[in-house]
């Protein structure tokens, strides 16, 4: 659904910091909600979740309550991104060195004809 779709592709479900986050899928879309963890490691305040819309078919999700955590969330998400950009280049460049391997092998078994 809007705004929980980028959170929850990108990083499932998991604990940052003392956020908990929870990503999940209905019929009709993702849901992405993050909460406070106490200082025993649970959840109490939900910080991000439902905004607006009729949950399970029309919600949108963004920020329930303003704070450091929007910030420190953010900065996160912001490593997820360049570490996920990472892998894809690497890939990338491993795929791009097999072509060039394959294209060498082909290029010298012609040569031997």
């Amino acid at each position: 659904m809007v705004g929980a779709r980028e959170y929850a592709d990108l990083l499932g479900s998991g604990v940052f910091e003392k956020l908990s986050y929870e990503s999940g899928i209905h019929a009709r879309g993702k849901t992405f909600h993050i909460w406070i963890l106490n200082s025993e490691g649970k959840r109490t305040v939900e910080v991000y979740g439902i905004i607006g819309g009729q949950p399970g078919w029309t919600e949108s999700y963004g920020w329930l309550h303003s704070g450091q955590w929007i910030d420190d969330f953010e900065k996160f998400v912001m490593s997820k991104k360049m570490e996920r950009a990472e892998i894809l280049r690497m890939a990338e460049a491993k795929s791009q060195e097999a072509a060039q391997a394959e294209t060498l092998r082909i290029q010298t078994l012609l040569k031997e004809y």
